[in-house]
C-alpha cells in the first residue's frame, strides 16, 4: 500500500491528477493521502513526486532518474530488435547464475494487466538432465495423439544418441518456464527476457513444442506449477551459442493500416 508522508507532501496533486483509479485524494491540510482500498498499488504516484512524498515501504526502494543510465537512442533499440534472432545451436555453456538473475530482473519489469504481477518463473538448471527425458516422452505423446510422424522422428532420433544436441532443446540446458492468469503479461516478460539475453551475449528460444509437451502432462505440469488459473505462457531456452550474426535478417513490411 502506498503510504504519503504528509511533512513532504507539497500538496502540488500531480500524483491524485496521475492515478487512474482515483485513489489518491486531499487530505484536508492541503496535503494528500492514498485510499488503500481503491489503490492497485501501480507505484506511479512514487515514481512521480518531486519530493518524494509517496512511498511504498514493504517493496524495493525505488531508483532515481538518471539520464545517462536511463535513456536509450530510440534508433539503438530498434537496431537490438532487428539483430535478436531465435538461437537453435547452443554450445552446452551454461548462462551464470548472474545473467539468469538478470533474465528474471527484465522479466519482472514488464507491465502487467491492472498491475496484477501474476507472472511466475521457473528456472531449470540443476534438475534439467533429470526433467529433459520427461519433457520427451510428453512430446513423443503429444506427436503421436497429433498423428505428427515427423515430430515423432525427432523423438526416436532423441532416442538413439540422447548424449547429442536434439531437435527440441539444440544442446541448451538450461530453460526458464514463464507462466502468469493473463497470457498477454507472460508473453511480455518473454519479450523482456529475450531482449535482455541479446544484451548479455546470450542465445535464446521459444520453446513452443516443450510448452505443449508440458501443457499435456499432469506430472509436468504440477512440476512447474500450473493450474486452470495460473498457465503456461512458453519455456523459454537460455545458454550459449557460438554463432556470430553479421547482418539483421530480412522481414515483411509492417501489415499496417492507417485511418
Amino acid at each position: 500500500m502506498v503510504h504519503i508522508d504528509p511533512a513532504r507532501c507539497t500538496g502540488c496533486g500531480l500524483c491524485a491528477d496521475n492515478c487512474a483509479v482515483h485513489a489518491i485524494v486531499p487530505n484536508g491540510d492541503g496535503a494528500y493521502r492514498c485510499n488503500g482500498i481503491w489503490c492497485f498499488a501501480c507505484g506511479q504516484c512514487v515514481a512521480l513526486c518531486p519530493a518524494g512524498a509517496p512511498s511504498m515501504p514493504e517493496l524495493e526502494p525505488p531508483l532515481p532518474y538518471d539520464s545517462a543510465s536511463f535513456d536509450l537512442d530510440p534508433h539503438t533499440l530498434l537496431n537490438a530488435m532487428r539483430f535478436r534472432r531465435s538461437i537453435r545451436r547452443f554450445t552446452g555453456q551454461k548462462a551464470t547464475r548472474e545473467e539468469l538473475e538478470l533474465l528474471l530482473e527484465a522479466g519482472r519489469c514488464a507491465p502487467t494487466s491492472s498491475n496484477s504481477q501474476t507472472v511466475s518463473f521457473t528456472v531449470l538448471d540443476k534438475e534439467f538432465e533429470a526433467i529433459r527425458p520427461k519433457i520427451w516422452e510428453a512430446f513423443a505423446r503429444f506427436s503421436q495423439e497429433n498423428g505428427r510422424k515427423l515430430l515423432l522422428r525427432r523423438y526416436e532420433s532423441y532416442l538413439a544418441h540422447p548424449d547429442q544436441p536434439d531437435t527440441l532443446f539444440y544442446g541448451g540446458n538450461q530453460m526458464i518456464v514463464v507462466t502468469s492468469e493473463p497470457p498477454i503479461d507472460g508473453g511480455l516478460a518473454l519479450a523482456n527476457m529475450e531482449l535482455m539475453a541479446h544484451a548479455l551475449g546470450l542465445g535464446a528460444l521459444y520453446c513452443g513444442f516443450a510448452a505443449r509437451a508440458i501443457n499435456g502432462d499432469p506430472e509436468l505440469r504440477a512440476y512447474f506449477g500450473i493450474t486452470e488459473k495460473q498457465k503456461l505462457d512458453c519455456c523459454l531456452i537460455i545458454g550459449r551459442t557460438d554463432l556470430r550474426f553479421c547482418r539483421t535478417a530480412p522481414r515483411k513490411p509492417a501489415n499496417a493500416v492507417w485511418k
